[in-house]
């Protein structure tokens, strides 16, 4: 599998947490609907997709690059045309690719710099299936014989080289031990070999300690790509996501309880004038996460639509005969600061009290906005002028 491709499989594995975690804050938030989806989604792309692109792209790999005929067994020698291009490499570094076929066989991943008759080293990484036995022959600063299978594809290690390849072997490390590796290489070659074998050449703690630190980065700048498009998805538009997401401390500390004192109150009713048309309202009714409508029918003088409207969606519930009406009214008529206001009275009287829903409708001339507050015994409602704020006696 090509690395960028893998990249970008991470960078999409990264993202789908980022949006998972956006999710769960929908839910905390009670965006529930929308963070199902989100969640679902992003939880099968993390835990399904990338790890069978990921197995597909490893699998594909060794069909392709460890030199196995077509149908073979995974972890059967390569088989090497005798006329396939061969040339000495050093192995500058191998490491464990993860994957063993049978408990036998182990996928290791080779960086060799390859010396070719004519023009100059180059730098040749790719992987192949060995065995334990087989691991102690293949160290960093070892010289190798790879074979080139396919033009273009990645080289492979030649297990069994013909007798004539055992003179240019041996003659290789007065040739080469002095030629760097290529730009991009790795590691430094041929002082590990009198080190002895080793499955790997440990990295230099500076350069280990830079690629942890830009590892770092890159995951922390998926997360947060994939929060932010999962917080737009659930929240339906960035200025909805930042309001809810800025106002998590007053909603935690109790300041914040729904629609009615939140922030996106505001933008709820844009949304609304948008979406309604001018249509007169009979009521409305703020809870916690949504808001319930009731609006005359346009086409019916006699009927009446039921809407529910959460996170800037506003879909029809019910249709039925209108029974009474006490004189519709516009959306525009719905001031936020005078509901955030009454809200802050009734608030204010009973600290810590539980509000449980605001109506808003025409009662006998005037719009008034019913506050209702859930009781030990019973629920109590307080009303206030629509316009004014003032309190109106009930009962």
């Amino acid at each position: 599998m090509n690395r960028w491709v893998r990249r970008g499989i991470l960078v999409l594995f990264w993202m789908a947490i980022g949006t998972i975690l956006a999710s769960v804050l929908g839910f905390v938030l009670g965006s529930a609907e929308t963070a199902t989806i989100a969640f679902v989604i992003a939880l099968l792309v993390a835990t399904t997709v990338v790890p069978t692109a990921l197995v597909l792209g490893i699998v594909s790999k060794l069909g392709a690059g460890s030199g196995l005929r077509r149908g073979g067994p995974l972890g059967a020698p390569p088989m090497l045309a005798p006329t396939a291009p061969r040339e000495i490499a050093r192995i500058e570094s191998l490491r464990e690719a993860g994957l063993t076929v049978r408990n036998f066989h182990h996928l290791y991943e080779f960086t060799v710099t390859v010396f070719p008759r004519a023009g100059s080293p180059r730098r040749e990484v790719f992987s192949q299936l060995i065995t334990m036995g087989e691991l102690p022959g293949f160290f960093t600063g070892r010289y190798v014989v790879v074979a080139t299978t396919t033009p273009g594809a990645p080289p492979v290690l030649d297990p069994a080289p013909d007798p004539h390849w055992a003179a240019e072997l041996r003659a290789a490390p007065s040739r080469y031990d002095a030629v760097a590796p290529p730009a991009g290489a790795a590691t430094a070659p041929s002082t590990a070999r009198a080190k002895g074998p080793s499955s790997a050449e440990a990295p230099r703690a500076g350069g280990l300690v830079g690629r942890i630190l830009a590892n770092a980065v890159i995951i922390a700048l998926c997360l947060a790509g994939g929060f932010a498009l999962g917080t737009v998805w659930v929240f339906s538009t960035p200025q909805r996501a930042a309001a809810l997401i800025g106002e998590v401390p007053q909603r935690l500390g109790g300041q914040v309880q729904g629609v009615w004192d939140s922030a996106v109150l505001d933008l709820d009713l844009a949304d609304l004038r948008r979406q309604l048309h001018g249509r007169s309202l009979e009521s409305v009714v703020l809870f916690d996460t949504y808001w319930s409508i009731d609006a005359m029918s346009a086409t019916d003088p006699e009927g009446e639509d039921s809407y529910s409207y959460r996170n800037g969606s506003l879909n029809l519930s019910w249709t039925s005969e209108l029974i009474s009406s006490q004189g519709g009214f516009s959306i525009d008529e719905v001031d936020p600061v005078v509901v955030r206001r009454v809200v802050a009275t009734v608030r204010g009287d009973h600290p810590g009290i539980a509000i449980s829903d605001v109506m808003i409708r025409r009662l006998q001339g005037p719009i008034v906005i019913d506050v209702d507050s859930d009781g030990v015994y019973k629920t109590t409602t307080r009303r206030f002028d629509a316009k004014t704020g003032a309190e109106i006696p009930v009962g």
